[in-house]
């Protein structure tokens, strides 16, 4: 029996977490419902502790669909403890998870279907693609977009390694990858001000290091609208200094003092690289810096306060 016949669900589940983001709800709220599929599949709204009204824009969302979509509230800050929430309570073998300011083009359930159902694949990715609320700024260089999570990998599926994982605006996963390798951890990812990340790669690398393969899924592309404000250099360096004190975490888990030996060779090779430049180009030399101190303060964080994580005897992959 599949995971999704014993609960009696649908085979995916979409998952989108918000907090205090009603205007983003009633944007793209509608293009979810929308969303066209060949495979059934329900929708999850987790609410993560939402002060404005976009927990009753929600529900008017949920109320359009009331057979296969759901409300549920997480009170935990913290996009990890919101998208947990929404693994525990998807009925499909397959959770996928979405932003709430994103849009899914034709054929994106359908395509990260295909992905999922290869064998051995246990997690997947699709391009997403800006689309910036105003005009950027004549100083924002492509060196920038991953950052405002940009991501494109070309037109062809392909298999993907550590570090270059899927973004979590557009990824899925099947259902053993949380039951063999567990749940996002909560020291990663948004937390109410807190612009920590890597929760996503993190747990990917649990899926890659424990016999499971990633994948990159072009037929899966989201459109992600990108704010106005994140286009100011103080968003973007808080933005780094979260990315490296995250990645920090990621390397101590997994490859202890090692890696963090190596990771911070990378941010101070990265700062040196970017060091001494003038004009826009002043503003990616202080960022990285910015990413690399902060990726020192987190190495002593993740030492005395994050486990290390082994992957257990690898196991067969279950068939789709």
């Amino acid at each position: 029996m599949s995971a999704s016949a014993g609960r009696g669900g649908p085979p995916v589940s979409v998952v989108v977490c918000t907090r205090n983001r009603s205007a983003s709800l009633a944007v793209f709220g509608a293009a979810w419902l929308r969303h066209v599929a060949s495979v059934d599949w329900e929708l999850l709204l987790v609410d993560n502790g939402s002060t404005d009204d976009s927990r009753e824009v929600a529900a008017a969302l949920v109320a359009e669909r009331p057979a296969s979509a759901r409300l549920l509230v997480e009170p935990a800050l913290g996009l990890s403890s919101a998208r947990n929430l929404g693994v525990r309570m998807a009925r499909g073998e397959r959770v996928v998870f979405l932003d709430d300011d994103a849009a899914p083009a034709a054929g994106w359930l359908d395509a990260f279907a295909r992905a999922l159902a290869r064998p051995g694949v246990l997690a997947a990715g699709g391009p997403i693609e800006p689309e910036f609320a105003s005009p950027p700024p004549d100083w924002l260089g492509p060196e920038f977009l991953p950052y405002l999570s940009a991501w494109e990998r070309g037109p062809e599926p392909h298999r993907l390694a550590y570090p270059e994982y899927p973004r979590g605006t557009n990824m899925a996963f099947r259902r053993e990858a949380f039951e063999r390798f567990g749940e996002f951890d909560l020291r990663l990812g948004r937390r109410g001000r807190s612009l920590r990340s890597c929760e996503e790669i993190e747990l990917c690398l649990r899926v890659e290091r424990g016999g499971g393969e990633v994948v990159y899924e072009p037929g899966a592309r989201v459109r992600h609208r990108v704010e106005t404000a994140r286009l100011s250099p103080r968003w973007l360096l808080a933005r780094f200094a979260a990315q490296g004190f995250s990645e920090a975490i990621v390397e101590w888990k997994h490859f202890g003092f090692a890696g963090l030996r190596s990771g911070l060779a990378r941010q101070r090779a990265g700062a040196r690289h970017h060091a001494g430049r003038l004009g826009p180009a002043a503003l990616l030399s202080r960022c990285h810096r910015t990413a690399a101190r902060a990726y020192a303060r987190g190495a002593a964080y993740a030492v005395v306060a994050v486990e290390r994580w082994n992957p257990p005897r690898p196991g067969p992959v279950q068939a789709a």
